[in-house]
């Protein structure tokens, strides 16, 4: 049981109970003559969680003064009184199971995980003025789920009395799922216009969705600035006038950004934007391998996302081709004239919608890092007692030296997001360096 000052006395305290249970089944009769069997156990548990928000006594509705009304002292409410927020709960099925085989040379182990969050915390929400409050602290509105699971395992390939090889790895999956929302949660934060993505929670979607146009490259000839309906003929407006092609208020001409119609009306605006992928990576893993011969030791370790979707507003900029600002090499490539064999518009300063929030800056920023590699040497036993120490051992050890990714920016290590209404943006995101270390660990 947990008490928190921030919420009324009717929900002030939540219960959060755990549960769980073991089987080691490798003791049972039915495995206890495998000798390749060393462990087996088998693990289920069952917990609550609860979050509080910030701050004591939010519950309480607030006064301020509003100096004198009519020669008189005046107040006026400030926060509304919220006699029933709440806590934001989660419950947590975890099932897991844990195996060593071959005199312990092979360790596994394995979750799989079922996350449920209710009531969860909004903050500053916003209400109709005619309540008499432009918004409340804290509101108890959606509920998310988070399933997934991990797996590791170390292996003992091979040893004798001189050489030791052995490896490890592990991986992971997260599904993050907006289960429910509240009717009368503001659907989006947009504004129609250069650089701008969406930033919606919609249910069914995952937290940190990227929502803005499909890209379709430029518009080669006049013909192709003709607007078409969902049947894919020439619209006309009724004088029998071709309609063209619109992005926001503005018409486009050969050579403009080119984005799809989704409502097939002619305009580009914001209902043409649809889900353009999320930034949580499918699958986070890492592997690597210890390696001793005698007195050498070497290792090695490796780390990977696949399948993180990231926007790359630095390639945005240097190629928006707007202001005034330096641009990259890859607007030599921009269209010039017809039949160019290019996805990158002509040149406008400070004109057009040649770089809207869409599909044309999101990309995959999967990659795989060798994080360290180090080479060990152990000053055999002797000789550390001829010097008067009990070890000795020299080192050498690099950090993050190659990394292996189609990502155009400069590191594809992202961020990950912060809450549900931030975006992973890279803006030219400093690329880890490359280190050495060299040094020794000397023990008296």
């Amino acid at each position: 049981i947990e008490g928190n000052s921030a919420m009324g006395k009717t929900n002030r305290f939540g219960t959060f109970p755990s549960f769980g249970v073991a089987w080691n089944m490798e003791k049972e009769s039915f495995l206890e003559n495998q000798n390749w069997l060393d462990e087996a156990k088998l693990r289920v548990s069952l917990g609550w969680s609860g979050n509080a928000p910030d701050g004591a006594s939010l519950y309480l509705g607030a006064y301020q003064s509003l100096g004198s009304y009519m020669n008189l002292p005046a107040i006026y409410p400030v926060r509304i009184q919220l006699d029933k927020l709440k806590w934001s709960t989660s419950r947590e099925w975890n099932y897991g199971l844990d195996l060593a085989l071959l005199e312990g040379k092979i360790n596994m182990t394995f979750d799989y995980y079922n996350k449920y969050t209710y009531d969860l915390l909004l903050k500053d929400v916003s209400i109709p003025s005619t309540t008499g409050y432009a918004s409340i602290k804290y509101y108890n509105s959606r509920e998310m789920s988070n399933k997934g699971w991990e797996f590791r395992t170390d292996y003992e390939l091979f040893k004798n009395k001189d050489l030791r090889v052995a490896l490890n790895f592990n991986i992971s999956r997260n599904i993050n799922n907006v289960e429910k929302l509240p009717e009368n949660l503001k659907e989006e934060n947009y504004s129609f216009g250069n650089g701008n993505y969406a930033i919606r929670i919609v249910e069914g979607d995952p937290v940190g969705s990227f929502y803005g146009y499909r890209y379709k490259g430029v518009y080669q000839n006049t013909q192709e600035t003709y607007a078409l309906d969902a049947e894919g003929n020439i619209m006309q407006d009724y004088q029998g006038r071709i309609i063209q092609m619109k992005n926001g208020s503005l018409n486009v001409f050969p050579g403009d950004a080119k984005y799809e119609d989704i409502n097939h009306d002619g305009v580009i605006n914001e209902y043409d934007i649809v889900y353009l992928g999320n930034s949580n990576p499918l699958i986070i893993g890492g592997g690597g391998f210890s390696t001793k011969y005698k007195q050498l030791t070497l290792t090695a370790f490796f780390y990977g996302r696949y399948g993180q979707k990231v926007i790359n507003s630095a390639r945005m900029s240097l190629e928006s081709m707007y202001g005034t600002n330096n641009q990259s090499t890859a607007v030599l490539k921009r269209r010039r004239s017809e039949g160019d064999d290019t996805d990158i518009p002509r040149a406008l300063s400070g004109l057009g919608y040649h770089y809207l929030g869409s599909d044309r800056f999101v990309e995959d920023a999967s990659f795989v890092r060798l994080k360290t590699l180090s080479l060990t040497y152990s000053v055999p036993g002797k000789f550390c007692q001829r010097i008067g120490v009990n070890n000795l051992n020299i080192f050498c050890t690099g950090y993050d030296l190659f990394t292996w990714t189609n990502y155009t920016g400069q590191d594809p290590e992202v961020s990950l997001p912060s809450s549900a209404t931030s975006l992973v943006k890279d803006g030219a995101t400093t690329p880890c360096s490359k280190r050495l270390s060299l040094g020794f660990n000397l023990n008296f």
